[in-house]
């Protein structure tokens, strides 16, 4: 999967950003910011590389973070059990599927 830079939803955009100091500095391989439309993920965490594979299950799971938060569901964005399940759920629906429109 091809991690883009920007990705339109409800008529945001969400900015992707790498930021593997913000990552290291703060313990995670990705955040969402549903203020600020902004999701930071890491190409490299604790001085080793982050799989492409993983960078996009942990897009995926930001993402369901922000989706959450945009249809006012706040208590949900932040239970992490859910969201990891979704977007573990997402990542495989987008990785094993040719969508096009």
């Amino acid at each position: 999967m091809k991690i883009p830079k920007k990705i339109k939803l409800l008529n945001q955009i969400i900015e992707v950003k790498y930021d593997n100091d913000y990552c290291d500095a703060h313990g995670v391989l990705g955040q969402a910011d549903s203020n600020h439309n902004l999701i930071v993920i890491c190409s490299r965490y604790e001085g080793k590389s982050v799989p492409i594979e993983k960078q996009s299950q942990i897009l995926c799971h930001e993402l369901c973070h922000i989706i959450l938060s945009m249809i006012g569901q706040q208590e949900l964005y932040k239970d992490e059990l859910l969201v990891d399940n979704l977007g573990t759920a997402l990542f495989d629906l987008i990785e094993n599927n040719n969508f096009s429109l």
